[in-house]
């Protein structure tokens, strides 16, 4: 059975000559990368090396941070561009039955309140405003594959239900 693995940032380069690597975090907030357990990479053979960050320093819009006790850049030079990874079964369970991750809805069906059928979920994109959601259509009236539409609960995002993997949208096209 192959576990499905998530993707929560990324190494940059090395920084400095102690064996800093630079991180950037996919995660909302981004430091919270840093309190999920069993964070890996696969090293250039696929082969999982587990990651301890010892000790972590904002620097701009990326950390700076010191893995596994590595304190050359001989030890993590081979990180460089790596992404950061966990299986989906460590995530956080969310107590709430209305809170998901972004990776839940990828995949999910999406319909308008008309119950038109748009497509699926493709993907979902970060902005400054709010969050996008790039559907993957088959739509013979639309003249690209993948929409963009607001991720604005309530107004445009009418009902999100991951058991049944669908989304009820209002908007038209």
């Amino acid at each position: 059975m192959l576990k499905k693995k998530i993707i929560l940032g990324k190494f940059g380069k090395v920084y400095g000559i102690k064996g800093w690597i630079r991180l950037f975090s996919y995660t909302q907030n981004k430091i919270d990368i840093f309190f999920y357990k069993n964070l890996f990479i696969l090293d250039n053979k696929k082969k999982i090396l587990f990651l301890n960050f010892n000790k972590y320093i904002l620097k701009k819009k990326s950390y700076i941070v010191q893995v596994n006790h590595f304190c050359k850049n001989e030890d993590t030079i081979s990180f460089v561009n790596h992404k950061i990874y966990i299986f989906k079964y460590n995530l956080i369970k969310y107590k709430n039955k209305d809170e998901y991750y972004w990776n839940d809805i990828i995949g999910c069906k999406v319909i308008n309140i008309k119950k038109i059928y748009i497509g699926i979920v493709n993907n979902i994109m970060e902005t400054k405003i709010h969050d996008i959601i790039i559907i993957k259509s088959n739509l013979i009236n639309i003249n690209k594959n993948n929409i963009l539409i607001p991720f604005i609960e309530n107004k445009i995002i009418k009902k999100i239900d991951l058991i049944n993997n669908y989304i009820i949208i209002d908007w038209y096209l």
